[in-house]
């Protein structure tokens, strides 16, 4: 983890030195920068490594617990408790987002919540973790479908991820400084129906959605890495 750190943080770096504000030509897109390039695919590596040396092999699989409030439409006949479970990026695709993930977000895991029922995610917010991403990893191997999930934000970072509640690639993808929405997993098949229920979480305010009261948000209890055949 140490080497991932490191190499992080040269990213970070090269990131500041590189990174145009005013420019929006691709000439100007920091990531693709020969050096900016050299940083990622250093800290991609470094990723894998750290991936394979602290978590063993894939997949890599964590479970969300939830509590749903009184305020939900079916609350009496679905009660308070439900579970999202997805399976993190493959590193071959995303290595650096599901170690960040999984050192950022689930291992310091305080307490978090779902406060915004939009039309096309349903977003989180954590507290516990900290840090903004490096960089916003993205792969045409592994994109914005339906039913995964991103960090929130450019740049995104440990406070907030989302599901994509439909398929978000143009959404979600690059934007005039060649990034996109960093992507970290995908929902297991049982864990949809509980993302159905979700959308129908009330108090959201329009246009984004947003749910103002607490009495309406859905609470996330716990965030962890499953092993073994929990997985």
């Amino acid at each position: 983890v140490a080497a991932f750190e490191a190499a992080e943080r040269a990213v970070a770096d090269v990131k500041k030195r590189l990174f145009n504000r005013a420019c929006h030509a691709p000439d100007c897109w920091w990531q693709r920068k020969p050096e900016a390039a050299e940083a990622i695919a250093a800290l991609q590596a470094a990723s894998r490594a750290a991936l394979a040396a602290k978590y063993g092999a894939e997949p890599y699989v964590v479970r969300c617990r939830l509590e749903f409030p009184a305020s939900m439409p079916d609350f009496d006949e679905a009660g308070p408790a439900g579970e999202l479970v997805w399976t993190m990026g493959p590193a071959a695709a995303v290595p650096y987002s599901t170690l960040f993930f999984l050192e950022r977000v689930v291992a310091p895991f305080k307490s978090g919540l779902f406060h915004r029922n939009a039309p096309h995610v349903l977003q989180s917010q954590i507290r516990g973790g900290g840090g903004p991403l490096a960089f916003q990893e993205a792969s045409a191997n592994f994109t914005h479908e339906v039913h995964t999930l991103g960090f929130a934000g450019r740049p995104g970072g440990a406070g907030a991820f989302y599901i994509n509640t439909i398929d978000n690639r143009r959404n979600h993808g690059g934007d005039r400084k060649g990034e996109a929405d960093a992507i970290l997993g995908r929902l297991v098949a049982s864990a949809v129906r509980v993302a159905k229920r979700m959308r129908k979480q009330p108090g959201g305010t329009k246009p984004n959605g947003f749910v103002g009261k607490a009495e309406h948000h859905i609470k996330i209890l716990g965030l962890e890495l499953l092993a073994g055949d929990a997985r």
